[in-house]
């Protein structure tokens, strides 16, 4: 077979899922196939292309340099495949495949079941995956293609993305059920500069929001930041333990504000608002299940 022929789907679909699982028997197992035949799939297209790609030790396989550079281009080539099908499946009249939809941590647990019940109610051959992650780890994996649309609570500066405001939401100030600010009615943002807090980690929409509304009186340095947590439902653990206080999602609140688990207070001056954004590359480059989502959640 030559050099130039067009390379198999199968086996950079092989050599894909070889490196994403680690070892020849996982792969195997979630392909389906048996491991001489995965083996013989990474052999092959080594063959076609005159390099070694993968490395065979003892902890497992891992990728070469030629294999780190044939990834990419493989994941992009196995999306085509993936685009060219749904496409298809969208011409008979039936949308059929996967829809990757990455989301960060509030739209996550808050809006996007709501999304994928509707959508899918319109189309039950999709089958949906969701990826979790901070607003700026989806915004990476929906610029590089390994998620269809994302849901996030920041705008992304990326011109090649596009964006468009699905929800609204508020930031609360939360305290410990027994924290000595129960007994007021609101808060100076002043005040808040004496009390430990709860921060989520870098890269955090939630954040971000908070820090950029606190931003005019006080700065991250003037905080008494004690702990970092990568969850809401981290944060509102460490503040019903004590830890500190901190700004969390409305959304994110509505049983311990019914439980009286923690103290839920106003700012004074202090509104903390945010939209939660889709996020998609460019029309020409989302799959047709993309497509779809994209539209339908945008109009509801």
């Amino acid at each position: 077979m030559a050099q130039e022929d067009p390379l198999s789907i199968r086996q950079l679909q092989v050599f894909v899922t070889l490196i994403d699982k680690g070892s020849f028997t996982k792969a195997a197992r979630h392909l389906g196939l048996s491991q001489s035949t995965v083996s013989g799939h990474v052999a092959d297209l080594e063959r076609r292309l005159g390099m070694r790609l993968v490395g065979r030790e003892r902890t497992g396989v891992t990728p070469t340099g030629a294999g780190e550079a044939l990834l990419r281009p493989a994941r992009e080539a196995l999306r085509g495949e993936r685009n060219a099908r749904m496409a298809a499946a969208e011409l008979r009249g039936v949308l059929t495949g996967t829809l990757t939809l990455g989301a960060s941590t509030i739209p996550a647990v808050y809006l996007v079941p709501k999304f994928v019940q509707a959508f899918r109610k319109r189309h039950e051959g999709i089958t949906i995956d969701v990826v979790t992650g901070d607003s700026s780890e989806i915004v990476e994996y929906v610029q590089s293609g390994d998620v269809d649309v994302g849901v996030v609570g920041t705008r992304p500066a990326q011109r090649s993305l596009q964006a468009s405001r699905v929800a609204t939401d508020q930031l609360a100030l939360i305290t410990p059920a027994k924290h000595p600010f129960r007994a007021r009615k609101s808060v100076a943002i002043e005040d808040l500069a004496a009390e430990s807090f709860v921060l989520r980690e870098e890269g955090s929409g939630t954040r971000k929001a908070m820090l950029d509304a606190l931003a005019p009186k006080l700065s991250e340095t003037d905080l008494r930041v004690v702990c970092h947590v990568g969850s809401t439902e981290a944060v509102k653990a460490a503040v019903r333990a004590g830890i500190g206080i901190s700004f969390v999602s409305n959304l994110s609140i509505a049983d311990e504000k019914k439980a009286g688990t923690l103290g839920v207070l106003p700012v004074k001056g202090l509104r903390v608002q945010r939209d939660f954004n889709l996020v998609a590359r460019s029309n020409d480059e989302i799959s047709p299940a993309g497509q779809a989502f994209w539209t339908e959640t945008v109009k509801a």
